[in-house]
């Protein structure tokens, strides 16, 4: 409908500056010495108005290209969830499966990623513990405290 609407209205546009200008025998006159530019009324209307729609098309232009930095910073934090996202549900799939090793690989990679790091630290604390890696163990749960006091 919207399309509709605006095929109409250019049509109708088109009709009024056919009829202005059979009908209208004025003319502008541009000078800049030494030159001077004769155009018929319509003519510079028509001139006037690419001059406004281009201008308007290049500032859009330049604002999008303007914004180009934000929007890759922007793609690139989303990317960065949904990774964090992603390792943190393997290593809540791999503890369901009990499998260790795995979830301390994903929650390393989530706590990498800073996505929930202080879940992911101790589910990496309690697959360190399973496998009897005291050390570790004891590295995700101060990790896991750091980031509580956050």
């Amino acid at each position: 409908m919207r399309l509709l609407i605006w095929i109409l209205l250019i049509f109708t546009l088109a009709v009024g500056f056919t009829l202005a200008g059979k009908f209208d025998p004025g003319y502008a006159i541009l000078v800049y010495p030494p030159y001077r530019i004769e155009l018929s009324l319509i003519l510079f209307t028509l001139l006037l108005l690419g001059v406004i729609v281009l201008g308007a098309g290049f500032l859009r232009f330049a604002t999008t290209v303007l914004s180009l930095p934000r929007y890759a910073r922007e793609y690139r934090q989303h990317q960065r969830r949904q990774e964090g996202e992603t390792a943190l549900l393997d290593a809540l799939r791999a503890d369901i499966q009990k499998k260790p090793k795995v979830v301390e690989l994903a929650a390393r990679r989530a706590i990498e990623l800073d996505y929930q790091p202080q879940l992911a630290a101790l589910l990496a604390a309690r697959a360190a513990e399973t496998l009897h890696e005291l050390a570790k163990r004891d590295q995700y749960l101060e990790l896991a405290n750091k980031y509580k006091t956050l």
